[in-house]
């Protein structure tokens, strides 16, 4: 009893024929697409100068636990005109007028993160001196404009700690005019309505500057670190002296990839080639005749 084979089984062997087929016959055009694609990267790293990294995060400025502006409000204020000096577009290789707005944008790259108040740049220049110096005026003039900014809200918080002080000193200054309490237990004494009145301020009186004094000590908690602190720069600004060039490692791996992609491709054309010229000669002869 004879045993029938599997189109499927048969179908797959063959593909894998095929496929061993036509790698082995472009094993040439593979070494020379290979070769060819060597030559350009090792060019390209040639010729191409050495591109430095600079980074840095900065913590938005705190006013009473909560962050004078918005990480993606200072993102949007960042894209306006003028928001930064011309040393600093100077310094980040940009001429300002020739240059867009959102030109300088992309060379410092600015992000924000989405759950705490930080804003990270990063640049990128021809020498690791270029970064960091680069980085460090957009730093120092975000830094600057997060106080300016932060100031006038402690001031107004200020404010309102002295003018609850003056209140505070004449409710303890009434408190003292207030006699000495002392209970009255008859009703008929010419004194005891007097009396029980004064007692109602004095407890009135108490009362406002036990109020007072938790509400001074409220903002003044406020005022303290880390409910209230100025923009800080986290860490420290990373400009490592190593260039930021994609590694030769993954240009070799690349090349490799499009090397055997590309002689896979010339030996495919190549074979077909010859197919489709000879079909088109026989349409041709057929449309003489």
């Amino acid at each position: 009893m004879k045993q029938q084979k599997n189109p499927d089984v048969e179908h797959d062997e063959l593909t894998f024929i095929k496929l061993f087929l036509l790698v082995k016959a472009s094993f040439g055009n593979i070494i020379k697409s290979t070769l060819a694609c060597i030559l350009v990267v090792g060019a390209y790293y040639f010729f191409v100068p050495n591109v430095f990294k600079a980074s840095a995060t900065i913590e938005l400025a705190i006013v009473a636990g909560k962050p004078v502006e918005a990480p993606s409000v200072l993102l949007e204020k960042i894209k306006l005109l003028h928001y930064f000096s011309n040393s600093t577009l100077q310094l980040c290789g940009s001429v300002g007028e020739t240059d867009s707005q959102a030109k300088f944008v992309d060379k410092i790259r600015p992000s924000a993160n989405r759950v705490a108040p930080f804003v990270s740049f990063v640049t990128q220049a021809k020498s690791t001196y270029a970064a960091k110096a680069c980085m460090e005026s957009v730093i120092s003039e975000v830094l600057s404009n997060q106080d300016a900014i932060a100031k006038p809200l402690i001031e107004h918080k200020k404010q309102k700690i002295r003018q609850l002080n003056e209140r505070l000193e004449l409710a303890e200054g009434m408190a003292k005019t207030f006699p000495a309490s002392k209970r009255y237990n008859n009703p008929a004494d010419e004194q005891f309505s007097a009396r029980n009145i004064v007692m109602l301020y004095s407890a009135i009186n108490a009362q406002e500057i036990y109020k007072l004094r938790g509400e001074i000590v409220d903002l003044e908690n406020e005022l303290i670190a880390p409910q209230t602190k100025k923009a800080t720069l986290v860490g420290s600004i990373y400009a490592p002296e190593a260039p930021n060039n994609e590694p030769p490692f993954f240009a070799l791996m690349l090349c490799l990839a499009l090397g055997l992609i590309l002689g896979l491709l010339l030996t495919g054309v190549a074979r077909v080639m010859p197919v489709i010229w000879l079909q088109i000669r026989e349409t041709e002869k057929r449309a003489n005749r």
